[in-house]
């Protein structure tokens, strides 16, 4: 027999020969990540040393231009607080312009208007006419009015004269709005 056919002894020898090679590919590996995360890393110390002047100036930009809108935003969000206060304030006033139009329909032609006076409370009306027929409608107009509580509240007739005999009457009107 021959002794140099021993193939148990071959075989670990072959398996030997192939650790070897896995222990070096592992070694090869493991010392390529280590070589490329150096690489990495000092790649990216290097923009950030060089480029760390221009990101602050950017940086700088930046502050500025949101320093300047904020001065911005708080005068626009004054002028939009006052804008809705002026729109509350709007719709709790009353529009004089609808209540004046309002009470001239009521007042007949032959009427002529001497005072109308148009506050947030009331109305002063100060008419002439030769006529108390003109007199009596424009009462009953602003009666009605009270009544289906249009515009006015109430009515008070403050005065009503005769000028002189042939040049007619003068009636004084205040009402509540």
């Amino acid at each position: 027999m021959n002794t140099n056919i021993n193939l148990l002894i071959h075989k670990d020898e072959e398996s030997l020969k192939q650790k070897k090679r896995i222990r070096s590919f592992y070694f090869v590996a493991i010392v390529s990540m280590i070589v490329v995360g150096l690489i990495s890393l000092s790649i990216f110390l290097l923009i950030q040393i060089v480029n760390s002047t221009s990101v602050k100036k950017d940086q700088e930009d930046t502050m500025r231009k949101i320093s300047q809108f904020q001065n911005l935003q708080a005068k626009l969000f004054i002028i939009n607080n006052r804008v809705e206060d002026i729109d509350k304030i709007m719709k709790t006033r009353k529009d004089l312009s609808k209540i004046t139009s309002g009470l001239l329909a009521k007042i007949p032609s032959e009427l002529s208007v001497g005072d109308f006076e148009v506050s947030d409370q009331t109305f002063i009306l100060t008419g002439q006419s030769s006529s108390l027929v003109a007199i009596g409608e424009l009462i009953n107009n602003l009666t009605d009015m009270v009544r289906n509580k249009e515009i006015i509240k109430s009515l008070t007739l403050s005065s009503l004269t005769l000028e002189g005999i042939g040049e007619g009457y003068t009636v004084s009107i205040k009402s509540d709005l």
